[in-house]
């Protein structure tokens, strides 16, 4: 019997299905897929709805999930993860299906029932394996258990996990007595534009801050001064999960003048958002880059069900070896290695796929900025017949280490990594160009590097600098990491996004790279 058959059950709440019917002929894509090792988490986001079907097979231990009407590529294959899984490769099943199998290491011992998967909208969903609190839902009041090797797996009944608890409020207001003050918060409202804190009186005094949690989940702090909370404010009557924003507390403080604290802790899929006080009286807080209808709704609580198949599947092709499972920029399977005594640049655009990077001023992202200012790199330097060659030649995710092996893979003469800096978004005037290294080799490269940027460029000297970064740490020749400026920054932010500008920054770096060269034996 084939494996898609024994699926008996797609996500639904009491039979309904949530995102009604797919496409009779796939034409959809997977779009990007990422395993956070730290979390035992996959997160995967799909071109169109999805509803996602799963099963569990012991023998070796795989947890296989059809996405029916997707189509994938090369370019999002199969990649070595380590730890609890050792692999995750993607197929195509069939004609309208991608299968995604996540290998489970022999040594660990998995209960499948203790499996969520989840979708945070129709086109991305969480596959949570034991061992981590989901994401998108409190940590406390959910029992997850440990991931341990001592653990022995249940038998599963034909269907069989139970739901994920229903969404706690973690929703705070404490108030305490104080003496009158200038401005009153009445609370928060949700709306079209994002969300809106009326207040009475004053127009609000307000200093914004941005930090983590205990569990580095990102937050936004909102000190409003001599300001007090209007009676009868509840917790229930704050927006719950609303926009990425997982919960909000307001807390009252009796200092003098009084002073109230609006804590934002927002979901790993929110975006920055822009904290604008009126004069007329309340405050703005508006997503940047982002329409708020966009943002990723509040997780469901369903849990796909998961079976013990009564037949084998049919056979599956064998994990390629670590190296090979690489992924490789998405014009070439794998990158050639020069020929001894050819010089090949790699070039390293940071981020990308998932992973946009920094996000700046008006939603400005990292990721596609230094992917367009390292295209025009590698045409200048190919334009002066050296070889070139990239981590990533479009908006892909590749994990810190795969870069490293490419470049080293490709025996490169030199390795190059090109990204945008960031700072709190209420430091504009931060800007300036910075660029880093870690060995005696790299110093001379990064040197290269800023000289000739800012003899280029009108910008401000930040400096070169030795860092730890992974990237420079792990790859074998002369090596650098340049910050071509801030995007939280008022002068930098515009430059950024002006596609004459990326032209002159690649051609900049690409004489930087051509002047070390030149001065190398």
């Amino acid at each position: 019997m084939r494996l898609r058959k024994l699926f008996t059950g797609v996500v639904g709440v009491a039979g309904v299905c949530l995102f009604g019917s797919l496409p009779a002929k796939a034409s959809a894509r997977l779009q990007a897929w990422e395993f956070d090792t730290g979390q035992n988490r996959l997160v995967f986001t799909t071109e169109s709805g999805v509803e996602p079907q799963v099963s569990w097979l012991s023998d070796p231990q795989r947890l296989v999930i059809d996405l029916p009407g997707i189509l994938t590529e090369e370019a999002l294959g199969d990649q070595f993860i380590g730890g609890a899984v050792a692999a995750v490769r993607i197929t195509q099943a069939d004609a309208q299906t991608t299968r995604m199998v996540l290998e489970i290491n022999p040594s660990y011992s998995l209960d499948p029932k203790q499996v969520k998967v989840w979708g945070l909208t129709s086109q991305q969903w969480v596959v949570q394996l034991p061992g981590s609190t989901p994401m998108g839902f409190p940590s406390d009041g959910l029992s997850i258990p440990d991931f341990s090797k001592a653990a022995r797996p249940r038998p599963l009944a034909a269907v069989g996990a139970d739901p994920l608890p229903p969404l706690i409020s973690r929703n705070q207001v404490n108030t305490v007595a104080v003496r009158a003050t200038a401005t009153v918060l009445r609370g928060v409202q949700t709306t079209a534009q994002g969300f809106f804190i009326p207040t009475a009186g004053a127009a609000p005094q307000v200093h914004v801050y941005r930090t983590r949690d205990a569990n580095q989940a990102r937050q936004i702090v909102i000190d409003l001064l001599d300001a007090a909370i209007a009676p009868g404010l509840t917790p229930e009557a704050l927006p719950q999960g609303r926009y990425g924003i997982h919960h909000w507390s307001i807390n009252q403080f009796a200092t003098a003048p009084p002073a109230i604290r609006l804590t934002l802790t927002l979901d790993g899929f929110s975006p920055d958002w822009q904290i604008t006080p009126l004069a007329s009286g309340g405050i703005w807080v508006t997503p940047i880059g982002v329409a708020p209808n966009q943002i990723a709704a509040p997780p469901t609580t369903v849990v796909l069900p998961v079976l013990n198949p009564i037949a084998a599947p049919p056979p599956i092709a064998q994990a390629r070896p670590a190296v090979a499972a690489v992924p490789a920029p998405a014009a070439t399977a794998a990158p050639a290695p020069a020929a001894r005594g050819q010089v090949l640049v790699m070039l390293d655009p940071g981020h990308g796929g998932v992973d946009p990077g920094a996000v700046g001023i008006g939603g400005l992202q990292e990721k596609g900025v230094v992917l367009a200012v390292a295209q025009h790199t590698a045409a200048a330097l190919q334009a002066q017949g050296i070889a070139v060659q990239m981590t990533r030649q479009s908006d892909q995710t590749v994990d810190l280490q795969p870069r490293a092996d490419m470049a080293t893979g490709a025996r490169a003469t030199v390795f190059v990594s090109i990204h945008a800096n960031a700072v709190n978004m209420q430091r504009p005037e931060v800007n300036g160009l910075e660029t880093y290294y870690y060995s005696d080799a790299g110093q001379v490269l990064a040197a290269a590097l800023q000289r000739q940027v800012l003899g280029t460029m009108a910008m401000n000297d930040r400096g070169v600098r030795q860092a730890r970064f992974l990237v420079l740490r792990r790859t074998a020749m002369p090596a650098a990491l340049i910050e071509i400026g801030f995007v939280t920054g008022a002068i930098d932010a515009p430059k950024l996004r002006d596609p004459q500008w990326q032209t002159q920054m690649g051609q900049a770096i690409a004489q930087g790279i051509l002047n070390y060269l030149g001065s190398q034996p």
